[in-house]
């Protein structure tokens, strides 16, 4: 009877201690959900505040950019934005409060939509190609990662295997493998050609925010809401070094939802919630250059021009910026034609056209 007794108090006590973590994990949830709110909100005021300074809807560049096409037909934000292999199509994911979560493909040329992906059932957070162009591959906070056949708009594997939300996704330039970052703190890869996870890996203190690999595949790179930067061995998965953090006093301030690695592997680039871009020296975690500021709103998105001499990002100032890097000095600037908030940017393969995803719903293709 003693042991009856002691066992049944085992299971209410481990269904007590469930129930408190959860509701941690839905008032964490909930605290999130708010700050975007929140963040919308302020976005939007500041955009009335801009629309009653302007006199017009001109286009501010140095030298001026060139607005070349307006993409509609998103039924929410646009979360990411990325050129095919070959530059001619544009992959956009969306998804947010009320939004249609869907990804599309566009010929750039035409302006049209050519393929859409439905079937994740929460918002798209990020959407890329296989390096050969004919899949690309989908991070949900559905908490699944989809893979989807390009010619037929058709889901290849539904990969679930993280245990909260998915915010970003990356492939492996071999194309066989994928590497997925979730509100779980962990990264998870993949194997594209099973649709079986291949290891998964405690990655941060909190949300995975960003993830990428380097252009030789051997480096995965994430950004978290822990406010750092890692860096991890692709084939170990093993933590090489941290930017930020403990590693350096100059360290973000705010979550980090995007980072990039430069095509030669040297440079990390990290956009954050703290309104900074920071240029970090992979070997050895110092910061480079000095850290652009926008005027005091978030940066969502950043990368390297295919060359790697150039950082474009987008941020919550309505604006995508260009910055040299070699001087830090800024040398493009764009905004006007309504747009809001940039939440996605991308170089063409030859690095002449800019593509832009705004919390307006549009997506816009730039010439400078």
């Amino acid at each position: 009877m003693k042991r009856f007794l002691k066992f049944l108090f085992l299971i209410f006590s481990l269904i007590f201690l469930g129930g408190i973590h959860l509701v941690a994990q839905e008032s964490d949830l909930a605290t999130e959900k708010n700050a975007e709110a929140e963040q919308i909100q302020a976005e939007n005021k500041a955009a009335e505040r801009e629309a009653a300074t302007e006199t017009g809807e001109e286009i501010v560049t140095t030298p001026r950019a060139k607005l070349q096409k307006r993409l509609e037909g998103c039924g929410s934000p646009v979360n990411s934005v990325t050129f095919s292999p070959d530059g001619n199509f544009l992959l956009v994911a969306c998804g947010g409060p009320g939004g249609d979560n869907v990804v599309r493909i566009w010929n750039i040329a035409t302006g049209k939509v050519i393929q859409t992906f439905s079937g994740h059932t929460d918002r798209v957070n990020q959407a890329v190609y296989t390096p050969d162009g004919k899949r690309i591959v989908t991070a949900s906070d559905d908490k699944t990662v989809g893979v989807w056949n390009v010619e037929d708009g058709k889901m290849i594997f539904k990969l679930a295997e993280h245990l909260d939300e998915v915010k970003c996704v990356a492939v492996h330039p071999d194309g066989k493998t994928a590497v997925s970052g979730s509100r779980d703190c962990t990264f998870t890869r993949w194997n594209l050609e099973t649709g079986k996870a291949s290891g998964m890996k405690q990655a941060h203190k909190s949300t995975v925010m960003a993830i990428t690999y380097s252009k030789d595949g051997k480096f995965i790179v994430t950004g978290s809401r822990d406010m750092t930067v890692r860096l991890f061995n692709a084939e170990s998965a093993q933590w090489i070094t941290e930017f930020g953090g403990k590693t350096t006093e100059d360290g973000h301030l705010g979550s980090v939802v995007s980072v990039a690695i430069s095509p030669n592997n040297r440079m990390i680039l990290s956009g954050s919630m703290d309104t900074t871009v920071r240029l970090w020296e992979t070997k050895t975690g110092i910061q480079l250059l000095c850290t652009w500021r926008t005027i005091k709103q978030p940066i969502y998105s950043v990368t390297f021009s295919p060359d790697g001499q150039k950082i474009l990002a987008g941020s919550g100032d309505f604006m995508a910026r260009i910055w040299d890097i070699k001087t830090g000095e800024e040398e493009l600037r764009i905004r006007g034609d309504g747009m809001q908030s940039v939440l996605g940017v991308a170089f063409s393969p030859d690095g002449k056209t800019i593509a832009t995803g705004s919390r307006d719903k549009i997506v816009r293709i730039w010439t400078y």
